[in-house]
């Protein structure tokens, strides 16, 4: 196994544990992730893995952004 795919499979490990804990309330989806101490390039990835593998859930600096560019009803 090659360092690449070893990386990319950690990533997918950690986006599925934080996906995990998310379906069992245990906090916003930003804290659990930061719960795991990762560089900040880390998260990253591991958020768009978990976007990737779950559109449902989203983050709260997602949510800012799609409220600013919805219109007003």
């Amino acid at each position: 196994m090659t360092m690449d795919s070893l990386t990319a499979a950690k990533l997918r490990l950690m986006a599925n544990a934080c996906i995990t804990r998310f379906d069992r309330e245990e906090g916003p989806i930003e804290n659990i992730i930061s719960s795991y101490n990762m560089q900040p390039d880390n998260e990253i990835l591991v958020k768009d893995q978990i976007i990737e593998k779950r559109s449902d859930i989203h983050f709260a600096e997602n949510d800012s952004t799609e409220q600013a560019s919805s219109p007003n009803n």
